[in-house]
């Protein structure tokens, strides 16, 4: 029930952004919407792999297939592996979670050494 309200308050969040973005006010709902649905993604499939119990670490074939779609899983496993990408994709939540704290927040930022450097002459590995 929790994961259902969870995932019922993103999709109310998504919709109030795109009504935003039309008007042309676009707020920190599109950054909270990203981040809120990598991490509830990966927890809904958490919660799938349980259900499962033992057979939730079978993984199927590893034959190397080209999938029909882009975004096909036939296999609740391989969903719960390609949703951690979730929290990558787009932006890191780490990276979102910065966004809001300083632009939404208010937060002081992160110690930039760096900010006066043009970006060709900060040092690299």
């Amino acid at each position: 029930m929790k994961l259902w309200i969870r995932s019922e308050v993103a999709r109310l969040t998504n919709i109030r952004a795109g009504q935003s973005r039309k008007m042309g006010v676009p707020g920190p709902e599109g950054s909270i919407g990203k981040m809120a649905s990598a991490d509830l993604n990966k927890e809904t499939y958490e919660f799938c792999i349980k259900l499962l119990g033992a057979e939730g670490m079978l993984y199927g074939s590893y034959e190397m297939v080209r999938p029909e779609t882009a975004m096909s899983f036939d296999s609740i496993p391989k969903a719960f592996l390609r949703a951690r990408a979730n929290s990558i994709e787009g932006g890191t939540s780490e990276v979102m979670r910065n966004i809001l704290g300083e632009r939404v927040l208010g937060l002081p930022g992160d110690v930039r050494v760096d900010r006066e450097i043009p970006w060709s002459k900060v040092p690299r590995n």
